[in-house]
């Protein structure tokens, strides 16, 4: 039997392409696609396939799956790469065939299934995928999903095309279905997903998109909205999750794929179409309560990028105050992903988590250096992500409350371009004071040796006796100034790390200029705990931050 040709484009200089037919690249050896992860590719009926499989210890039987659409030589693309990395670090593979601009067509719902069969029949993957469409491969899930719904655990979407009318239109459309733009026009209830999306409702298959309502190459409207909306007259409005970015067309906005919260419906639909359990990522929320961006990156070093996760409130038009998150762990532990401060986002705030420098990667400054970048990137990507710039607060626990502190007092550095200014700083018991933090002070059994070993010594470079002009500026106590934005500190009574002195002392200095500040001492509390996770907690939080990034909104 001939195969037939699918020709590959190898770019091997600027301009430059050669073309290989498939044939010709099994006979030389070349890779039938690159492919952005690691996987294999291969060639099916003559189409070119792949699979990115997850590490060989993460692999099941049966094994849980994705099949993604656009497969053309150049998808799935770079922009992709962090989402797929995602679904394969969890045990997701993920599969797709290249049938060409097929736009939804019989021809490439015959390719799915025939992919489907050789996975499922031949290689132990699951009986229901979750079906993953970007753009123009919208057409091709759903139109494969209409007619095999029990074979379906899920659809995941990113700016989708349910309607050929839309994209590509009809006239370019046609071809790929043996038509002429008219006899496609009057068979469209037969050939248009978008008339038979009723199916995928009916039969409540879940889906999950994210949408720009700015979209002018696939319309927000004659697409996931109607969507949406067949699956609200259905009944079924529980089974579909659809987030409008406001203010996004169809782009490469980071957001659409850095996105955890269709990352992670996509995970557990697989992984419930193989009978496993779903499985929440660490931090997740209720898809109806946030859409949570993770890893983004707001800077560098040295080519590594430092990286936030944004908790943003779902179903909100925006733009909405924010709260930045700074993790504890004595400067040398800790990271973002578990965020306390997460749950901010259900009544109206967007919350930042970030990774900083620890001190095995770099000494005091780097860590404010970071804060202050994080807070310049908030404002900076402000209209991107809906974020009222002008409103944008800090929070942070231990040595994460050390940095909101200093994020709170410190003078801006000479020549900043955009302000790193916070308009309100919420410290979890942050040692203020290096100077007279119990383990960085010799007696009471320290010894010289044991102060260089601190952490604070380990911050600063040298034991903080050796350099207190050092120690002071990394000190909130000693940056206090009247310009200060209102505090609110909160400590455990019985804290055996950091002292309840050091906030009292920076309290009573910030009352002493005239800036706003409450000291609440949690009473039996220690260094953190469920104390400081109470109902009663959260409302002064909460209060805190609706007094100073919200009713201050004029």
């Amino acid at each position: 039997m001939k195969l037939p040709v699918v020709l590959i484009a190898l770019l091997i200089g600027p301009g430059l392409l050669i073309l290989f037919s498939t044939a010709q690249a099994e006979e030389k050896n070349l890779p039938v696609k690159d492919l952005v992860l690691p996987g294999e590719s291969f060639l099916l009926d003559g189409h070119p396939a792949f699979i990115l499989w997850p590490s060989a210890d993460k692999r099941q039987e049966p094994q849980p799956w994705v099949l993604y659409a656009p497969t053309l030589p150049a998808y799935p693309d770079q922009h992709e790469k962090w989402m797929h990395q995602q679904l394969v670090d969890a045990g997701v593979a993920v599969a797709g065939i290249d049938v060409g601009e097929a736009y939804g067509s019989p021809a490439a719902q015959e390719a799915f299934s025939r992919l489907y069969a050789e996975l499922t029949e031949k290689r132990g993957f699951a009986k229901k995928p979750c079906l993953l469409g970007r753009s123009r491969g919208g057409l091709w899930v759903s139109s494969w999903a209409i007619r095999n719904a029990d074979k379906v655990a899920g659809i995941a979407g990113i700016y989708p095309v349910f309607d050929l009318r839309t994209y590509p239109g009809l006239q370019r459309a046609a071809p790929a279905y043996g038509l002429s733009a008219e006899e496609l026009e009057k068979s469209l209830d037969e050939h248009n997903p978008i008339s038979q999306v009723h199916r995928l409702a009916t039969a409540k298959v879940p889906v999950y998109i994210i949408h720009g309502n700015e979209d002018r190459v696939v319309p927000l409207q004659e697409n996931s909205q109607t969507l949406a909306n067949t699956y609200q007259t259905a009944e079924a409005a529980e089974s579909l999750e659809l987030i409008v970015p406001q203010g996004q067309g169809h782009n490469f906005w980071p957001g659409f794929f850095h996105c955890q919260s269709l990352v992670d419906f996509t995970i557990d639909r697989a992984r419930v179409g193989a009978g496993l359990k779903p499985l929440r990522q660490p931090g997740s929320l209720p898809r109806d309560q946030a859409v949570v961006y993770r890893d983004l990156p707001y800077g560098q070093t040295d080519g590594t990028p430092h990286l936030l996760d944004l908790y943003y409130p779902a179903n909100t038009t925006g733009p909405v105050p924010v709260v930045m998150w700074v993790h504890g762990g004595g400067w040398k532990n800790g990271s973002k992903d578990r965020c306390p401060a997460s749950w901010l986002t259900a009544h109206g705030y967007a919350v930042a988590s970030i990774n900083y420098r620890l001190t095995d990667q770099a000494q005091w400054p780097a860590q404010i250096d970071d804060c202050r970048t994080a807070v310049q990137w908030l404002r900076l990507n402000a209209h991107e992500f809906q974020l009222d710039a002008k409103h944008i607060g800090v929070w942070g626990g231990s040595a994460g409350g050390h940095l909101a502190a200093l994020l709170g007092t410190l003078e801006a550095p000479a020549g900043e371009e955009i302000s790193s200014r916070v308009q309100a700083v919420c410290d979890w018991y942050g040692p203020s004071d290096l100077l007279t933090m119990p383990p960085n002070v010799v007696g009471n059994g320290r010894t010289a040796a044991d102060v260089a070993k601190s952490n604070g010594a380990q911050l600063l470079g040298a034991p903080v006796p050796d350099i207190p002009e050092r120690a002071k500026q990394a000190s909130a106590y000693y940056q206090v100034s009247q310009d200060d934005p209102p505090f609110l500190i909160m400590h455990g009574s019985q804290d055996p790390g950091v002292p309840l002195a050091q906030s009292q002392k920076l309290h009573d200095k910030l009352r002493a200029v005239g800036v706003p500040s409450t000291l609440h001492i949690v009473e039996g509390a220690r260094h953190g705990g469920k104390e400081f996770q109470t109902p009663e907690i959260r409302q002064t939080i909460l209060a805190f931050f609706d007094q100073y990034l919200k009713a201050s909104k004029e």
